[in-house]
């Protein structure tokens, strides 16, 4: 890497930081915060599914942005908007509030992610696996720091001390990425044709309907052990410990997930990650219980792991560089909509059939999400024109 990527890539693995370390500060406290509200699981199922709801939509907007202008200025709007969930959150009194503090999120989440997925890649030249490796541990990192420390300022000072320190880390984050973003368009006034088209292709459309399923899960997941372990009279501070043995795993997997995605099949990588998630979902219905929730933890942290950084280098690899935000903003759409069905539809399964069979549900899908991933393994094995290698600086 020549130093002008170096420089342009540590300012965007500091932005991921940044966001997810008050995200998961947010996270790791906010279906429990519903509950001690009274508000149903069902309905804290709804509330935790309207972010991803509103980051779907926004999400082909907040793509062609970065496009047409840069990633930082995208990333910047996410920040303020980041702040302004955790103020509304810090004064919600009940369903209406959450929720706007939900929606308010998904526009944080909808302008980020995807933008900071681009930004990371393309700095990082030949070495994006590594960097995506990278910034992938980083959101490892913020799982196994976050959660603990907002489990343990929750139980001693009261959840508006946990917005609060979401809400300082996201101003902080618009603070950065607003003077990168300012510098960068100070120096580069031209704006970019974006070809929507350009970015469609069947790797991309095959990744996002993989990420449809595991998202479904992943943010099922969530929602539904934190509501548990308030209902089974557990401390703040144990769902935290729980995410945090998720994030110490996903650290190692993540890490090598980027390593050997430059050298070996990532759909394959990524295949082998669903399969790991899909066994300790079945491994939860019986070991919910603490301890033995933390060995599912690390195994489920581990296969969570594997997945992220393979599914994001298929995605960018095979689409040109002009058009990176906007194939990522289309990969992270099928979170999205995942991330709005799973706590739907397994919020209602667990009020109607209880947290435990619930658990072994969520099995499914991430063994679904293998079927489209097998189908890109098989492009790729065979030196699909639309599959790697594509030159990153073209």
């Amino acid at each position: 890497m020549g130093r002008s990527r170096e420089t342009t890539l540590l300012p965007g693995l500091l932005s991921v930081a940044l966001f997810f370390f008050s995200l998961n500060f947010i996270g790791t406290v906010l279906a429990r915060y519903s509950r001690d509200l009274g508000i149903s699981i069902a309905a804290t199922g709804a509330i935790w599914s309207a972010v991803s709801l509103v980051s779907f939509v926004m999400r082909p907007f907040s793509g062609y942005l970065a496009d047409k202008l840069h990633s930082y200025v995208s990333m910047s709007i996410g920040g303020f908007f980041m702040i302004l969930a955790a103020i509304v959150y810090a004064y919600s009194h009940g369903f209406s509030g959450l929720m706007a503090g939900r929606v308010v999120q998904g526009l944080a989440i909808g302008f980020f992610i995807a933008p900071s997925i681009a930004v990371v890649a393309m700095a990082a030249g030949s070495y994006a696996g590594m960097a995506l490796g990278y910034r992938s541990m980083i959101i490892a990192l913020s799982s196994l720091v976050a959660p603990p420390i907002a489990g343990i300022m929750a139980d001693a000072m009261g959840y508006k001390a946990v917005f609060a320190a979401s809400g300082i880390l996201a101003a902080a984050l618009a603070l950065v990425d607003g003077i990168l973003a300012r510098r960068i368009r100070m120096a580069r006034r031209e704006h970019r044709k974006v070809e929507w088209r350009k970015a469609l292709n069947r790797i991309v459309i095959l990744a996002a309907l993989a990420a449809v399923m595991g998202g479904s899960g992943f943010f099922a997941i969530s929602m539904l052990v934190q509501s548990h372990y308030r209902d089974l009279g557990y401390s703040a501070s144990i769902y935290g410990y729980f995410m945090m043995f998720t994030g110490l795993s996903g650290l190692f997997s993540r890490y090598l997930g980027g390593r050997l995605s430059m050298t070996r099949n990532p759909a394959v990588l990524a295949i082998i990650g669903y399969a790991v998630a899909a066994v300790s979902m079945v491994m939860l219905g019986s070991m919910y219980l603490i301890p033995g929730a933390y060995i599912v933890a690390l195994t489920y942290g581990f296969g969570l792991g594997l997945t992220v950084p393979s599914q994001q280098l298929l995605v960018l690899d095979a689409v040109e560089p002009q058009v990176k935000n906007t194939a990522a903003s289309i990969y992270a759409m099928g979170f999205d909509l995942g991330g709005f069905i799973g706590p739907l539809a397994y919020g209602y399964a667990a009020s109607l059939r209880g947290y435990v069979e619930t658990y072994y549900l969520l099995a499914l899908s991430f063994i679904l999400a293998v079927a489209p991933l097998i189908i890109v393994a098989y492009y790729i094995g065979r030196g699909d024109p639309y599959s790697r290698p594509l030159r990153w600086d073209r």
